[in-house]
């Protein structure tokens, strides 16, 4: 009987556990197609440990290029990190550097040195980081919803909001409130109140000056209507002929004063129209009184020129005697 020898075929590995054994389809992840040895203690620290998203992805990738290959340390270039991770090579130096300051890693020269993973786990310090707050939800009400099931949940009530606008709100006490027929014949929602319609504003009629009585010029006339829309009082046809016929009369009143000339005073005085009687007060007091109206300085100047037209009227009534116009000298007074 001869020997016969069992010959048993075991997949190929290296020392360093980055060949991959033969591609098979449909097989899941074996440790035979390469693994990274990393001490237990190592990682259940990592898993305690703070660590963001980008920290954790960048320290991966650290593990795997250095325990990966069973080496302590490397210098790993910053394309690697953004290959490996999908960061931009600008977050991945900026985390790199954030773990260097937390003593996560080590690196014993500048930036061309390589780096290691701090085993000295009592050194990581990561008091330096903020607390990350998680901004609270606010609870959406789950009633009104159809769920995929179809099932629609109702509040207390048993209705829905999209229910309750078909129904017609109740009539109070006092039997106010919105029938059911009105309820339903009108739009609930956006209806806007109707608003009566606007009246044209009318245009103020022109004043006819074509009847103006023979003593009253129409410019007058028209600077007492300009006066009047000045005050915002505009005139009507009636209290145009009603003012015009006033100033007639206060001109037959009063002696001297022309109808024109009892417009232009009624305007001069500010009123709102023209009365008689106001003329004959105002221009009687006017002639007791000349210098009403006036400050000190044009009271004196009025004085003086009264004094001057007596001076020249008793000259005119006495030619020798010049002794009211001329002074000892023979100046002018």
């Amino acid at each position: 009987m001869t020997d016969t020898a069992e010959i048993i075929q075991f997949p190929d590995r290296r020392d360093d556990g980055q060949s991959p054994g033969p591609e098979r389809t449909g097989r899941s992840i074996q440790v035979e197609d390469g693994y990274t040895r990393t001490a237990n203690a190592l990682v259940e620290a990592f898993a305690r440990s703070p660590l963001t998203s980008r920290e954790a992805r960048v320290i991966r990738v650290i593990e795997r290029m250095t325990y990966g290959w069973n080496k302590s340390e490397d210098w790993i270039a910053a394309s690697v990190f953004s290959e490996m991770t999908g960061l931009s090579e600008g977050k991945c130096s900026e985390t790199l550097n954030g773990l260097l300051r937390k003593r996560v890693l080590i690196r014993s020269g500048g930036g061309q040195s390589p780096v290691r993973i701090n085993k000295a786990i009592e050194e990581w310090d990561f008091s330096a980081q903020k607390a990350r707050v998680t901004p609270k939800r606010k609870a959406t009400p789950t009633w009104g919803k159809i769920p995929q099931n179809g099932v629609t949940k109702s509040p207390q009530n048993g209705e829905t909001p999209k229910d309750s606008k078909d129904i017609p709100p109740l009539p109070s006490v006092e039997g106010e409130g919105v029938s059911a027929e009105t309820n339903l014949n009108s739009d609930p929602v956006g209806s806007k109140p109707e608003t009566a319609p606007q009246k044209p504003k009318t245009q103020p009629n022109r004043l006819d000056l074509s009847n103006l009585p023979a003593e009253v010029s129409a410019e007058a006339v028209q600077g007492f209507i300009e006066h009047r829309k000045a005050l915002k009082k505009p005139l009507t046809q009636r209290a145009l002929n009603l003012n015009v016929n006033e100033a007639l009369r206060a001109a037959k009143s009063i002696p001297g004063l022309t109808p024109d000339q009892a417009l232009d005073e009624a305007v001069l005085a500010g009123w709102q129209g023209v009365k008689a009687d106001w003329l004959a007060r105002r221009l009687g007091s006017q002639q007791q009184r000349p210098g009403s109206g006036m400050n000190q300085a044009e009271r004196l100047h009025a004085a003086n020129q009264q004094a001057i037209r007596e001076a020249v009227a008793r000259r005119q009534n006495r030619p020798d005697d010049v002794g009211d116009l001329l002074d000892a000298e023979g100046g002018h007074w």
